[in-house]
């Protein structure tokens, strides 16, 4: 007989957070089952299995499990809290109100979730009052960049962590690059209290493969894993320090539409980026605009998206590069990126100092740009030094 009883097995459990997914099947109708589950786990790499614990009484695994083989899993975001909530209280329609759709597999797949997973199920073993099910993994896809839903000591949260990196899509030798320069990222986050991001060129596109610390301005998404095409005025300073043929890449993507006032702002722009050894951007709202007019773009290169974009670079060419800081001035600062080389001089990363909302004095958005620099240049000594 255990020395303990249920209570306190719960609350020292309790005490490990635990993320949260929605486990779901097509019923004989067509319609939606799901169940709420935070016992999710990652079982195996080769052949590619994951888990999860239901409790045996539970009527919404009954309706699973009578369903047939193939269930989703559902990897919520900390915008969720109210999906996962429902699906838990509710007896039947769980999904009712919430936008899904089927997957390939026939899964129902909920819109906002933040990763989602098509399995087959392998194995049911015992588990006490639980069983143990594993499935093969069929298809899986990332869905949002936001930060998962988590549960602990009873309720739901998230977290912010001291730095991520993206682990896939990128080559080995690029993480383990990583793993030289975050150190630095994560002390100059904590020295500015921002965030900081590296990005590298992924095939055609640039993609946020790190960050470190807490951008005040985007609490919920993460910008890790955002892919953005390469091109004015994002990327300035892998044009500016790639060599004449990556500047005359950057320079052809922009959009005919663009004026020629744009076009010579950028080319000024570059020219600024060599001399000072960083980009900038000033405006809050021109900056936002062209993350998120580039990012629609990149992901659907539709007429609507193209003009969206377009306008927004021929609103922003003008703050990208092209305003003079001065000591007593006061600025919307947007953000500062600085080059990161390697040992063959290849500029491998950008770091990305991302500004704070409101007016930020001149003598301090200057002071940002020295810290960024020294660090930027620490980073490409490390890398130099480094045997990978």
């Amino acid at each position: 007989m255990s020395a303990f009883d249920s209570d306190e097995f719960r609350r020292v459990l309790g005490s490990f957070p635990t993320g949260v997914v929605v486990i779901t099947a097509a019923d004989p109708d067509g319609g939606a089952l799901a169940m709420t589950v935070g016992s999710f786990v990652s079982v195996s790499l080769d052949p590619p299995l994951v888990g999860f614990l239901p409790q045996k009484t539970s009527s919404s695994w009954a309706a699973l499990r009578a369903s047939g083989t193939k269930f989703g899993v559902n990897i919520l975001g900390n915008t969720q809290e109210d999906v996962c909530r429902a699906v838990a209280k509710r007896k039947t329609d769980k999904l009712d109100g919430f936008d899904w759709s089927p997957s390939a597999h026939g899964n129902p797949r909920l819109a906002d979730a933040i990763g989602f997973i098509d399995c087959e199920t392998q194995d049911v073993f015992d588990g006490g009052d639980h069983d143990i099910v594993v499935g093969r993994v069929e298809a899986l896809e990332t869905l949002r960049s936001h930060l998962p839903l988590l549960f602990f000591r009873g309720g739901y949260g998230s977290f912010r962590p001291g730095s991520m990196t993206l682990g896939a899509g990128i080559s080995s030798a690029r993480v383990a690059q990583l793993d030289l320069i975050r150190p630095h990222m994560e002390r100059l986050a904590a020295d500015l209290s921002t965030e900081v991001t590296a990005m590298c060129m992924v095939d055609e596109d640039m993609v946020t493969v790190a960050a470190a610390g807490t951008d005040k301005r985007s609490t919920r998404v993460t910008r890790v894993g955002r892919h953005v095409p390469f091109m004015p005025p994002i990327g300035g300073v892998f044009a500016a320090f790639g060599g004449p043929e990556m500047e005359s890449r950057w320079m052809s993507q922009v959009h005919d539409d663009a004026d020629h006032v744009a076009r010579d702002n950028f080319e000024r722009g570059l020219e600024r980026v060599r001399s000072s050894g960083y980009a900038y951007g000033i405006g809050h709202e021109t900056g936002l605009a062209i993350e998120i007019a580039s990012a629609s773009a990149g992901h659907s290169p539709a007429a609507e998206n193209r003009r969206e974009l377009s306008a927004a670079i021929n609103a922003a060419s003008a703050h990208f590069n092209n305003t003079t800081v001065e000591k007593a001035g006061e600025y919307e600062f947007h953000s500062a990126t600085a080059p990161v080389f390697d040992r063959d001089g290849t500029c491998v990363f950008s770091l990305t100092v991302w500004g704070p909302d409101g007016l930020s004095r001149g003598t301090d958005v200057l002071a940002v740009f020295d810290k960024l620099t020294r660090v930027a240049e620490t980073c490409t000594s490390e890398l130099r030094h480094a045997a990978v």
